[in-house]
C-alpha cells in the first residue's frame, strides 16, 4: 500500500484563494496609508514655504507679488535670492525636485495685493483634491 503523504492540487487552489482574496483586501489599504503618507509629507513642505515666505516678507516688506504660481517658480524667482529656504525640496510623491509640470503633490501660492493676503495650496495624488490651504490671515 502506498502513502502519500503531500497536498492535492485541490488543497493548493484554495489556499492560494484564500492569499489572493486577502491580498485583495490588504493592498488598497497599504496604498491609502504610504498616500497618506506622502500627504503629510507635502504640508510640512508647505509650512517650510511659509516660513521662507515669511522671512522674505520680514527682510523685503512685502510678499511675493506673484498669482497662481508652482513652487518651483516662487522658489527661484523670490525665495533662493536670499535666506529664505536653503533648496527646492523634493516633491513626495515624485522622489524628484518640484517642478513646474508636477500634478501629484504640487504646491501652489497666491498673492492678493488688494487684501495682502497670501495663499499657499496643497494638492493631493489627483492634483485636483486640496490637502491643506495656509494663509496669513
Amino acid at each position: 500500500m502506498k502513502n502519500n503523504s503531500g497536498f492535492t492540487l485541490i488543497e493548493i487552489l484554495i489556499v492560494i484563494g484564500i492569499i489572493g482574496i486577502l491580498a485583495a483586501f490588504l493592498i488598497p489599504s497599504f496604498m491609502g496609508v504610504q498616500d497618506k503618507a506622502k500627504e503629510a509629507a507635502v504640508k510640512s513642505v508647505m509650512r517650510s514655504v511659509q516660513y521662507g515666505v515669511e522671512s522674505y516678507n520680514m527682510e523685503n516688506e512685502t510678499y511675493p507679488i506673484a498669482k497662481d504660481i508652482t513652487l518651483k517658480n516662487l522658489y527661484e524667482n523670490y525665495l533662493a535670492a536670499g535666506v529664505y529656504m536653503s533648496g527646492l525640496p523634493k516633491n513626495p510623491f515624485t522622489g524628484k525636485l518640484y517642478a513646474d509640470g508636477d500634478s501629484a503633490g504640487k504646491i501652489m501660492y497666491t498673492y492678493e495685493d488688494t487684501t495682502g493676503k497670501y495663499v499657499i495650496t496643497g494638492y493631493k495624488r489627483n492634483g485636483i483634491t486640496k490637502i491643506l490651504e495656509l494663509t496669513n490671515m
